[in-house]
């Protein structure tokens, strides 16, 4: 497999990758480099990692999955329930989780220039199409989700994913706005903002302290491991059920489908496709990072693939990645299904 990504490398699809494949044979490698500019420096399997959306998966929704279970929240709860500025009342968290809102997370950059502003642009949002009629992913959803577990719990979000999630999995290594920013690996490197190292380059989570609902987490391989195994292992670590396997099954129900045949459950995107290939089962999640990152989980074949990069650096115009992440996947399920 490293081959493989090392060719990936030197094509300049990314500088570099961490990836582990789980299944009965595990495999955790590390090629390239971690950073380009001001200097290169190489990669290693240490390397923290902005998740981007993978936030959203990792995060919110298995806190929302959690609130679920323990009975706090019910999917048809309207979100004016708990955040009372939310303008529509039909809509629910159901529809947040399942991105069939109807809100997309575009922002007018002109209009927007703190963190008060901003979250007055989300509130006064107008739908982009009617609530329940198409399947069209949007941060906002989550970022939207994110205000509601504060809400709950009273706390903030970033304190809310340690005590919940990091702590009882051991992820000793995945956390918001990262103190050691030397072992992050950069992204973008803009005008405006330089070489974007340990600070979260979506530009809304930013903006909103670099903890939200929708991207700002920064994680390495070995800790998504454990997440990975947790959903493999039916919500089961050390013995204690994390999460009840009903709630994990959840993530693997198709939920919608949009227009364009994309299929979401709670949270999570559903069989094959452009981002898991050909050789996967349908029995399929997965997820990706704007930043250059993927989680995929056969639960039938009992697979799970983890592929963090930095595909952005230096520039985000660099989108080779994102046309061969079908290719990607069918190279490895089909190695392993050998």
């Amino acid at each position: 497999m490293k081959d493989y990504f090392l060719r990936l490398v030197k094509q300049n699809v990314f500088p570099g990758c961490n990836y582990a494949i789980i299944s009965n044979d595990e495999e955790i490698g590390s090629v390239g480099n971690k950073a380009l500019f001001p200097k290169i420096e190489k990669n290693n399997i240490d390397t923290l990692y902005d998740l981007a959306s993978l936030t959203k998966v990792i995060v919110t929704n298995t806190l929302i999955t959690k609130l679920l279970q323990h009975n706090k929240i019910n999917l048809n709860d309207e979100v004016k329930k708990y955040l009372p500025r939310f303008k529509y009342k039909n809509i629910t968290i159901y529809h947040l989780l399942t991105h069939s809102s109807g809100l997309i997370s575009d922002v007018n950059w002109n209009e927007v220039h703190n963190k008060k502003e901003l979250i007055d642009f989300f509130y006064n949002k107008e739908l982009f199409y009617e609530t329940s009629t198409d399947v069209i992913y949007s941060d906002l959803n989550f970022i939207f989700l994110g205000f509601i577990i504060e809400k709950i719990y009273g706390k903030s979000l970033d304190v809310v994913a340690y005590e919940e999630i990091f702590k009882p999995l051991n992820m000793k290594n995945t956390m918001f706005n990262p103190k050691f920013k030397d072992k992050c690996a950069p992204t973008e490197v803009t005008s405006e903002r330089g070489v974007v190292r340990g600070i979260v380059h979506d530009e809304k989570a930013c903006m909103l302290g670099g903890v939200c609902g929708s991207a700002g987490l920064f994680s390495n391989i070995e800790d998504l491991i454990k997440f990975v195994k947790m959903i493999l292992n039916d919500g089961m670590v050390n013995n204690k059920q994390f999460i009840k396997k009903e709630y994990i099954d959840l993530w693997f129900k198709p939920m919608v489908i949009g227009k364009k045949k994309n299929i979401k459950s709670i949270g999570w995107g559903v069989g094959k496709g452009n981002v898991t290939g050909s050789f996967c089962s349908d029995n399929t999640i997965f997820h990706t990072g704007f930043t250059g990152n993927t989680l995929i989980i056969d639960r039938d074949n009992k697979i799970g693939f983890i592929f963090l990069s930095n595909r952005i650096h230096p520039t985000r115009d660099n989108k080779l990645l994102i046309s061969k992440r079908r290719y990607i996947a069918n190279y490895i399920f089909k190695k392993i299904k050998k």
